[in-house]
């Protein structure tokens, strides 16, 4: 019969790691003989460090925890840079139909002008109207040019009492009377208390022109007047009529009260009266009687200033100032704009 017995042979015990120590004795039956069949257990790897594992895991940590806060601060710029843009995007969607409905009033506002019989419902003389639509506050008024000072054509008496009825002292209206019939006159010789060449020469400025105003804007250019002086004259002029004095019955209050020195009462009560006579088809009642002042007429000039302005519901504001004129139209059309701006 044949031996089935295996033989493995092994070195030395003792050139094995220490943590060998524990393997089984070998059995019997011959040196260094291990028999098939017998059980051997393989030692387990030694253990990583205790303290190189905790450290391990706590830098896991820190770099998950930065990750988190990187996507966190990114999700969140995200949001804000939408929420600019979704109320940037709002405000001009707002803004564009504020200026769409601020056109459409103007217009509106001047058609009323086109019949003669809408012109006694709404005349021209600036007072307001105001009315709701699609949530906004829609408030528009329209002047006769007729109604307002006139630039280029007002004697010297108006220019005064409109100087002096905006805030103007006595001395300075003479002179600033005085620069504007220079600036407005085609020669060159100067006023007393007037601006020709040489003042403004002086002064180190142009002008003056010698000529009629084309602009309101102009005034701020006349030696002698400041910028708030030209602004509130503005306000109560114009450069499109040729209309020397004002139409009383289409002043706005505001002209009314830097023109005629009445008093705040006796002006509202015929601005009061006006609109009342507007309501009911009536005759206009006659300006309260003033001394010294000849310079009202009752001619209508066919030019319009116009002021719209919308208010949204979340408090956008578009103002329109326009300027039309139902004299020359051009072909198939019923009016001529003369200017057409948006306000700040």
């Amino acid at each position: 019969m044949m031996d089935c017995t295996a033989s493995i042979h092994f070195p030395p015990l003792k050139n094995l790691p220490r943590y060998h120590h524990h393997l089984p004795p070998l059995k019997k039956g011959g040196r260094g003989e291990l028999r098939i069949g017998d059980s051997y257990k393989i030692p387990p790897s030694p253990p990583l460090l205790k303290g190189g594992t905790e450290r391990m895991r706590g830098m896991v940590l820190v770099i998950v925890l930065w990750i988190v806060t990187l996507l966190a601060v990114m999700a969140g710029s995200f949001a804000y840079s939408m929420r600019v843009e979704t109320r940037l995007a709002t405000t001009m969607v707002e803004r564009a139909q504020a200026r769409a409905l601020a056109e459409a009033a103007a217009a509106y506002a001047l058609a009323w002008q086109l019949d003669f019989a809408a012109q006694k419902q709404w005349p021209a003389n600036g007072d307001v109207h105001e009315w709701a639509f699609g949530g906004s506050r829609v408030r528009v008024s329209i002047e006769d040019a007729a109604g307002r000072v006139s630039l280029n054509n007002a004697n010297t008496l108006l220019l005064k009492e409109t100087l002096l009825g905006i805030g103007v002292n006595e001395a300075d209206a003479d002179h600033q009377v005085a620069a504007i019939e220079d600036w407005r006159d085609p020669d060159d010789q100067t006023r007393p208390d007037g601006a020709e060449s040489a003042e403004y020469r002086a002064a180190g400025r142009s002008g003056p022109k010698n000529g009629p105003f084309d602009s309101l804007e102009e005034l701020q250019q006349v030696l002698g007047i400041d910028l708030e002086t030209a602004r509130r004259f503005a306000s109560v002029a114009t450069v499109d009529t040729r209309i020397s004095g004002i139409n009383p019955t289409l002043a706005s209050i505001d002209v009314l009260r830097a023109t005629t020195g009445l008093d705040e009462k006796t002006l509202a009560d015929y601005v009061n009266a006006r609109a009342q006579a507007a309501r009911e088809d009536s005759p206009q009642p006659p300006l309260p009687a003033m001394d010294g002042r000849s310079f009202f007429s009752g001619s209508r000039s066919g030019v319009y200033h116009i002021v719209a302005m919308v208010e949204t519901e979340t408090g956008t504001t578009v103002r329109v100032e326009a300027v039309a004129s139902t004299q020359n139209p051009p072909p198939g059309q019923m009016v001529r704009w003369l200017s057409w701006r948006l306000a700040p």
